[in-house]
């Protein structure tokens, strides 16, 4: 083969993700000449009807596949999440690339904070479901109505109706947005929208609270069932694991009848310790879905048995420590401007009364995040209690310089640190070294009673998913096991007991 013909939506991010995909086949094999083509869809064409109303649910790749099966093109590139769940005899899915983040991106007009009705742009469902429930806690003030308007059109297009209306904020997917900004085309052509965007303020959405639609982020590569040397040769640029995962995604969808119209969203994760399986919506039937799962790697799989007692048996009773301020760190942290501020816990900052809105802020969960906007504070991201190693804070336009803030006795390697408090140690729990099983929120709890009682070590030790994994395993190696938070270890601590 030396010609291939690459098919593609006209849009210019349909061109960019056909471009991946070119320049990763080249990579590849030099010999091959790519020519690329491009087509309207019927969901291009009308831009008039919300999506989820639309009879078809291929209206922006059943036109496309129609060139495949009459050999105008040899491979199409879609965006995956745009492809029915149920595909159609004559041509195939036949791998993707790696996955690009799969989370949405909320954009917000700065103008529009403290509206107490605020209207946002998006045609999803899903979206319109979850961030009902998500948004009203993680402003950082709390609004009186959420109001969801349908909106069409390319990228573009929507960010132009979204700067050119009284709308509040609009809701995409990041890695469209990325992709359009690693696109010289775009930065070049737009550069009215890109400054308009970097006056407004933005949140990259948790999979926790917003499971993305299944696919998000990922190409599908398609091809006629019958061109066999093509097949062979796509499966060398193919990632495996990330092929596997969007089919999981869409089998799981498919379980609640599929499409665009469904108000639920499914993001898988392959993290280093384990699959972490997010669902969250509300079927036809309007029934409420809210389901997180892990499931750990086999060598960190925990066998619970013989459990005699356990520490803490409850949030409240884990405080190993009193947090006592650092006088010095407000004068500190009120200087960081243009930046990013990584918060480790939601009171590092209860005596920090100035933080700079220039900065860019970043929570190590979810929980944080709440406390941090319930105080009057934009939260840009968080790791979702996966750790900063990984799932790392990010900046959206250009290089941060990030910081993070936590106790004077913390570990950082990457960020630096700012310490807002230091540790001091409470009175400890009765015959705290001995209790057969331990969940620890934090290495520094794990480290003292570990130094005062070195027995513990034959124990069974739990934590989170995070940095906190990580610590305690370099000292005890594989002798400490992941769990999704300590909920999942009570629940199963107390059904082994």
């Amino acid at each position: 083969m030396k010609t291939l013909r690459i098919i593609s939506r006209k849009s210019l991010l349909a061109q960019v993700q056909a471009q991946i995909v070119a320049d990763k086949i080249k990579g590849e094999f030099e010999d091959i000449q790519i020519e690329f083509v491009t087509k309207e869809t019927s969901g291009d064409i009308d831009l008039t009807t919300p999506l989820h109303q639309m009879p078809d649910a291929g209206v922006f790749t059943n036109d496309i596949r129609q060139e495949l099966l009459s050999n105008n093109a040899d491979l199409a590139v879609h965006s995956w999440k745009d492809l029915p769940v149920e595909l159609l005899e004559g041509t195939e899915i036949i791998t993707t690339l790696k996955r690009a983040d799969s989370r949405d991106l909320l954009i917000f007009k700065n103008k529009s904070l403290g509206k107490q009705t605020i209207k946002l742009l998006t045609s999803s469902p899903r979206r319109k479901e979850n961030l009902s429930n998500f948004l009203p806690n993680a402003l950082p003030w709390i609004p009186s109505d959420i109001e969801f308007v349908d909106v069409r059109g390319n990228i573009q297009t929507r960010l132009s109706k979204l700067f050119e209306s009284e709308k509040d904020g609009l809701v995409i997917a990041f890695a469209a947005m990325k992709r359009l900004l690693a696109s010289s085309k775009f930065l070049k052509e737009e550069s009215n929208l890109l400054e308009l965007l970097k006056e407004s303020k933005w949140m990259l959405l948790p999979l926790s609270e917003n499971p993305a639609a299944p696919a998000q982020g990922a190409l599908a590569l398609e091809i006629s069932s019958k061109n066999h040397d093509l097949k062979n040769l796509l499966k060398n640029i193919g990632d495996e694991e990330t092929f596997n995962l969007v089919i999981k995604e869409r089998e799981i969808l498919k379980k609640y009848g599929g499409g665009c119209h469904q108000k639920i969203g499914v993001s898988i994760i392959n993290s280093t310790k384990g699959q972490i399986l997010h669902i969250k919506g509300e079927t036809e039937e309007g029934e409420k879905i809210s389901k997180s799962s892990f499931e750990p790697l086999e060598s960190y799989k925990n066998n619970l048995k013989e459990v005699k007692n356990y520490f803490p048996t409850s949030k409240e009773s884990s405080q190993i420590f009193n947090r006592v301020p650092i006088s010095e760190a407000e004068q500190k942290v009120s200087g960081i401007k243009n930046s990013g501020i990584y918060v480790s816990r939601g009171n590092v900052i209860e005596n920090i009364n100035s933080i700079s809105n220039t900065n860019l802020i970043w929570t190590s969960g979810v929980e944080t995040w709440l406390k941090l906007a319930s105080k009057g504070i934009w939260v840009n991201g968080t790791s979702d209690s996966l750790g900063e190693n990984e799932s790392p804070p990010l900046g959206l336009y250009e290089d941060t310089k990030w910081y993070k803030l936590s106790h004077l006795d913390a570990h950082e390697e990457k960020l630096e640190l700012i310490s807002t408090y230091k540790l001091v140690s409470n009175e400890l729990p009765k015959d705290i070294e001995k209790n057969s099983h331990y969940y620890w929120m934090s290495s520094s709890s794990f480290k003292f009673i570990f130094e005062k009682f070195p027995s513990i070590e034959s124990a069974n030790h739990s934590c989170g998913l995070g940095k906190t994994f990580d610590e305690i395993n370099q000292l005890i190696p594989g002798k400490v096991y992941p769990y999704q938070n300590y909920k999942d270890w009570l629940d199963k601590i107390k059904r082994a007991k």
